[in-house]
């Protein structure tokens, strides 16, 4: 299905919005998206033209939770090696700099221009491509050949002539490497003001499309442009506190072996949440809040682990199904905690031996924990485990 951009409205100068809606076709790396969105936003904010560095620092900024928190490829991977260079620069910065997954818009450019020589080859090769094919829908046939030549030089030339008649997006003033500028007529960005949250919108699905292709096993892309949104455990992690009323055992971290303080546990992701994209009973068993913070945003061994999470999980679910209150109080988690499924079928259901339970929870929760992998999340370990 394609995602078109419809717009009827015409504006001063007769704009070709028909050739703008044009401008994200048959993307073959994500560039255009986190181009034409910076763009956007850099038009949006001020009124002077802006170079090519600056649209690539907006791009960076833009596309880091999407690299550094969740693990996502922008483009095609070959032989193991990234060859994105929006991704590559920002694997560089964070290789190089201690930011923090979770970085403000102010430490990630702050954190470039620590990198600038380090990430210079990426900025510049990334405007060999972007800045002029983008526009490719406004070019005639002469315009393609100097485009396909990458004879850039002519192609500015002869992109500042059409505008006489044409009125491109955008055109491009010449100057050395990185500090060409984008220069955006006062009559589109007018347009762009005036529908701001309507392209920038349709330019959010088509990214959403093209970045779901690149990353197939992945679920939630859509929750995973920008930073990580607000957890909804207080439900469950009430569910869990109950569990030491009606039993009187306290709650078990396992991880380490050691009883938890009510007051002292934080509810664990399993598979990080950050992947998984959702706050699941069956992906969440009590954990320190220290060793939370330790382990952050990486799998725990499945050898070493599995089974006592499993066996924690099984332990709740008995509260669950033996008594009225923690019943009601597990019906009160389904809105939030509750949703896949195979979970809601087959295992939050009455009956299940701890054998069964164990293994409808690994069938369904391996094939997850390994697509993360794949994904790149790195393994955390500690001493195994189990619950006696």
């Amino acid at each position: 299905m394609d995602l078109e951009l419809v717009s009827d409205v015409i504006y001063e100068n007769n704009l070709n919005t028909l050739k703008f809606a044009q401008m994200l076709d048959d993307p073959s790396q994500c560039y255009k998206f986190y181009w034409m969105e910076s763009v956007i936003n850099l038009a949006r904010d001020n009124e002077d033209d802006f170079s090519f560095e600056k649209v690539i620092d907006e791009m960076i900024c833009e596309a880091w939770y999407s690299v550094t928190q969740y693990h996502l490829r922008l483009g095609p991977t070959i032989k193991g090696i990234t060859e994105n260079f929006l991704e590559h620069a920002i694997n560089t910065i964070q290789d190089k700099t201690d930011l923090p997954q979770n970085a403000t818009k102010d430490q990630i450019m702050r954190a470039i221009a620590e990198c600038s020589q380090e990430i210079k080859d990426d900025k510049s090769k990334l405007t060999n491509y972007v800045p002029y094919r983008l526009l490719s829908s406004f070019l005639d046939a002469e315009g393609m050949s100097l485009l396909d030549r990458r004879a850039y030089r002519r192609l500015i030339a002869y992109m500042e002539k059409i505008n006489e008649t044409q009125n491109l997006f955008y055109t491009v003033i010449d100057g050395r490497g990185l500090q060409k500028k984008v220069h955006i007529s006062k009559q589109w960005r007018k347009l762009l003001k005036d529908n701001y949250l309507v392209i920038t919108s349709w330019i959010q699905l088509n990214k959403i499309r093209f970045l779901q292709d690149r990353n197939p096993g992945v679920p939630g892309i859509i929750y995973k442009l920008s930073m990580e949104s607000e957890r909804k455990l207080l439900c469950a992690r009430e569910l869990w506190k109950m569990t030491t009323q009606i039993t009187g055992k306290p709650l078990h971290d396992i991880y380490t072996g050691d009883d938890l303080e009510i007051s002292r546990f934080d509810l664990d992701h399993f598979v990080p949440r950050s992947y998984i994209a959702n706050d699941e009973l069956w992906n969440l068993t009590p954990i320190d809040k220290q060793l939370n913070s330790s382990k952050n945003n990486h799998l725990p061994s499945w050898d070493a682990y599995f089974k006592g999470f499993s066996e924690n999980l099984y332990f709740l679910y008995g509260c669950i199904f033996s008594n009225d209150a923690m019943r009601q109080k597990f019906e009160d988690c389904r809105k939030d905690n509750l949703n896949a499924i195979w979970a809601t079928e087959t295992l939050f259901i009455s009956g299940n031996t701890k054998v069964q339970f164990k293994n409808i929870l690994s069938h369904n929760l391996l094939p997850v924990y390994e697509a993360a992998k794949l994904q790149g999340y790195g393994e955390w370990k500690r001493q195994k485990y189990e619950r006696t």
